[in-house]
């Protein structure tokens, strides 16, 4: 197991230095893997144990995620919503998030039966709670201000980047989103962020870097497209959550994967200029993962018929 510095055990106690029971425990600290973004640490003070999260500032500067206060608000929406993990401690010096760890596995939710199942009312909660996040995303948009800032730190652009653009500019036209729509979404849903808990069917969340107030259909797109879901298993998905064979609906999820691999796309793009990546990031790899996802659906035979399903009122697709 790898060592943690002093100085960052002794940035996860300040992180804890005003949460009761922590402030004065013995710790045992332990790096986290799995995170493309900030450095997370599992803490244990011997009766209770937690995760904290310290920022890398350097994803906020180039637009990968929102500010650090929206993040860090929009998590404990989540968790007073009950899909995410309860919130023990916010500190601004430095800056870092404590939760309460969640006891369980990750499913995998392309191939377990039941994951779909258990997936879906956890989406319902959270779409249908009622409540905002900080913060709007149009993944348009952001996937713009992305690349804008990639080119501009000189990162590598993959070659057909004008060809892709131009048919994303068709997708968008044809979703015509609208923000008085949005609703609060996780917009990162592949499986380690999803927690299956030992003693309950019931999943929750983890990871809410990226969330934002936003078309619910993305949300969903994204599952499908991130954890490679078939077309029978995209199906299964859909009817799950929209409840009826919502044409439409369907047409205008199934063109959110490409938006999820698109977006994903422009973020690994931006995150090729981190001087300071996690360890085990690879940021390469995901890139040519959202890339060929990305190009798959926008060559996909039937996209033409999937752009004309989704349009609403028509338009010229």
């Amino acid at each position: 197991m790898k060592t943690v510095p002093e100085t960052e055990i002794a940035r996860v106690r300040s992180v804890l230095s005003g949460a009761a029971g922590w402030k004065n425990a013995e710790l045992t600290v332990q790096p986290l893997t799995g995170g493309n973004c900030h450095k997370n640490y599992l803490v244990n003070n011997g009766d209770r144990r937690c995760v904290v999260k310290l920022w890398n500032n350097y994803w906020e500067s180039v637009g990968v995620l929102p500010a650090a206060n929206v993040v860090l608000q929009n998590t404990r929406v989540a968790a007073e919503v009950g899909v995410g993990a309860p919130v023990i401690m916010i500190s601004e010096e430095p800056l870092g998030l404590a939760l309460d760890f969640l006891v369980g596995g990750h499913p995998d939710l392309l191939h377990d039966d039941d994951a779909v199942g258990n997936l879906v009312p956890t989406l319902h909660k959270l779409h249908r709670s009622g409540r905002r996040f900080l913060n709007d995303i149009d993944p348009f948009a952001l996937a713009r201000h992305r690349l804008d800032a990639s080119r501009a730190q000189g990162s590598p652009i993959p070659l057909g980047i004008t060809a892709v653009q131009r048919m994303m500019d068709r997708i968008e036209k044809v979703l015509s989103l609208e923000a008085s729509t949005f609703v609060p979404c996780h917009l990162d849903l592949w499986n380690a962020n999803v927690i299956k808990p030992n003693d309950t069917s019931s999943y929750s969340i983890i990871d809410w870097d990226l969330a934002g107030n936003c078309d619910p259909c993305y949300d969903v797109g994204f599952v499908a497209a991130m954890n490679g879901f078939d077309e029978e298993k995209c199906r299964e998905l859909f009817i799950a959550y929209f409840g009826e064979e919502d044409e439409r609906q369907f047409a205008r999820t199934r063109l959110f994967m490409a938006v999820a691999h698109w977006s994903n796309s422009a973020l690994w793009i931006s995150a090729q200029g981190n001087a300071d990546p996690n360890d085990g990031a690879d940021y390469e790899g995901e890139l040519a993962i959202s890339w060929e996802g990305l190009l798959a659906e926008l060559t996909a035979p039937n996209l033409h018929q999937v752009l004309a399903a989704a349009a609403k009122p028509p338009v010229l697709v």
